[in-house]
């Protein structure tokens, strides 16, 4: 229970006052009261001696003047002896009422004195009570008030000191010196924040997502890049609250640095992870800092990276290269097919005018002009391709852009004795989107393809369509996919995911695929066997009529 300084201070001088004048009444009754009792007493006593001396005297007087007889001189004798010990008596007994009347005076100027006393001394303890108060309570009063405000986090709050004041305790110098001491812990305060303000603000100009996390999970630190990352879980108090989890990441799933760097002790470590399809690269260091006990303080820095957009740049650096591609080639071979093109029409022509060749020689330079003129053809389907405008939505054909692409794969599929089968199951199956980023899907797929079969072999794609999606199938009778590397297959710079017979690239290509499925807000799945090829499905929405 909480009791105030100046309550203590008045219920301590109260209860002192109350024993002292108890103990000084009872010390006063137990001297004067008791003598003054004993003596009330012996002078009550006298009184009724006396009284009854002069009733016995009254009645003998009476008895005499009622009979009128003459008595002995001895009966004379006896009475004048009561008259003369009724005298003396008399005297004594008025002395003794004197005496008890003076002390019955002095009693009750005692209990005057008393009480004067009392009074006196209740005045000057609420003297002392005020000078308390003025000097002792209120200046802890106010001692109390700052710090509660300092608590609060008011460092601005001082002690304000009395005006015009000549004299000075050790509660002004008290009331100085926290003053000072609050300002010095202003100044300090205001550094540390200054300092966590510019930390703050040099690792949110990190562009990777920044999080620094302790023993126990706990998340002390990040940046803007990281909650930006993690919107949806930007309350998370712990690590693992970030990617879903009420408890630490479970084994097999995903990938603890925490976990990893407490029992490898390696310095740095990095990993792969995924979070809602978006593949993140995290990169982790420990962190030992030396407390004020003198021991380290065990924390890890993550470093996160959002993949996406390495994978955006990979796209758009592939049709950029495309496009350097195609304008080169285009350019090259718009030259020289021109030229060939205009002899071949200048032959033609002077062939049928002088009939100067067969019929046979003419046909076959028509057919020769017929491949140059479709050659002319080819660098424009590149620059279609390359052609990238991602805001550009349409409606078109997934099967001229099927056509397309294997069409400007037909050189390579053929050195390297693979067959291109087609299979359109419907009259249309149109969807909307971006063309070039379809084609660009087709294309990675159907490399991949022609680089698991480096001993040749059948790639066949089909379209077909229901009441709401257009689906594609693509098919290679490849080496195939171990099943304990197909999870992992569309996770950036994973290119272990293809077996070792594959050609090794830069593991960004069935990242692009799957990246731009999302884009469509299509679904890709994936069958393999090891030996027998491997099977993907896109599904595309239909687009509406």
């Amino acid at each position: 229970m909480y009791l105030s300084l100046k309550k203590k201070i008045f219920y301590i001088v109260f209860t002192l006052f109350v024993i002292m004048a108890t103990l000084f009444l009872s010390i006063f009754i137990m001297i004067y009261a008791k003598k003054y009792s004993s003596d009330f007493d012996i002078v009550s006593n006298r009184n009724q001696y006396v009284m009854g001396l002069l009733h016995e005297n009254i009645t003998l007087q009476r008895q005499l003047n009622d009979i009128h007889i003459k008595v002995s001189p001895a009966v004379e004798s006896d009475i004048s002896n009561k008259q003369q010990q009724l005298s003396r008596e008399a005297k004594i007994n008025a002395e003794l009422q004197k005496n008890f009347n003076e002390q019955s005076k002095a009693f009750f100027d005692g209990m005057k004195i008393i009480g004067i006393s009392s009074l006196l001394s209740l005045v000057s303890i609420l003297g002392l009570g005020l000078m308390l108060q003025r000097w002792v309570i209120v200046p802890i009063i106010k001692l109390t008030k700052a710090t509660n405000q300092i608590s609060k986090g008011d460092f601005s709050y001082r002690i304000e000191a009395q005006k015009n004041q000549h004299f000075f305790d050790e509660f002004d110098t008290l009331a100085s010196t926290f003053n000072s001491m609050v300002s010095n812990i202003e100044h300090n305060v205001e550094e540390i924040k200054n300092s966590e303000r510019f930390l703050q603000a040099l690792i949110d100009a990190i562009p990777d997502g920044i999080r620094v996390i302790d023993r126990e999970h706990n998340i002390v630190m990040s940046n803007k890049a990281y909650q930006k990352q993690f919107s949806n879980q930007k309350d998370a108090l712990k690590c693992y609250e970030a990617y879903g989890f009420d408890k630490a990441c479970p084994h097999g799933l995903f990938s603890c640095p925490l976990r990893e760097i407490k029992d490898i002790k390696s310095n740095t470590i990095s990993m792969i992870q995924n979070l809602d399809g978006r593949p993140l690269s995290v990169n982790a260091a420990p962190l030992k800092i030396v407390n004020d006990n003198g021991q380290n303080d065990f924390y890890i820095i993550e470093s996160i990276r959002d993949l996406s957009d390495d994978i955006r740049f990979s796209h758009e650096q592939k049709i950029a290269s495309l496009g350097f591609l195609a304008t080169s080639v285009a350019h090259e071979m718009k030259n020289n097919l021109g030229s060939v093109r205009m002899i071949l029409e200048a032959i033609l022509e002077n062939a049928q005018t002088s009939q100067s060749l067969s019929t046979k020689d003419i046909e076959y330079l028509k057919m020769v002009y017929d491949q140059v003129v479709a050659s002319v053809i080819i660098p424009e389907r590149l620059l279609s391709l390359s052609r990238n405008n991602p805001d550009k939505q349409e409606v078109f054909d997934v099967r001229c852009a099927i056509d397309d692409v294997l069409s400007l794969l037909d050189y390579e599929a053929k050195r390297n004795g693979i067959t291109f089968q087609s299979q359109h199951k419907t009259a249309e199956a149109n969807i909307l989107g971006n063309i070039s980023d379809f084609k660009m899907i087709i294309l990675n797929l159907a490399q991949n393809a022609i680089n698991a079969m480096p001993s040749g072999g059948n790639l066949m794609i089909m379209s077909s369509k229901n009441k709401n999606s257009v689906i594609i199938k693509i098919e290679d009778t490849g080496t195939g996919i171990d099943s304990a590397m197909l999870p992992h297959i569309f996770e950036p710079f994973y290119s272990k995911g293809q077996t070792t017979n594959r050609l090794q690239g830069t593991g960004l290509g069935l990242a692009i695929v799957k990246s731009l499925m999302e884009k469509y807000k299509g679904k890709i799945d994936v069958s393999s066997t090891l030996g027998k090829g491997t099977t993907f499905e896109l599904i595309f929405p239909k687009a509406k009529a």
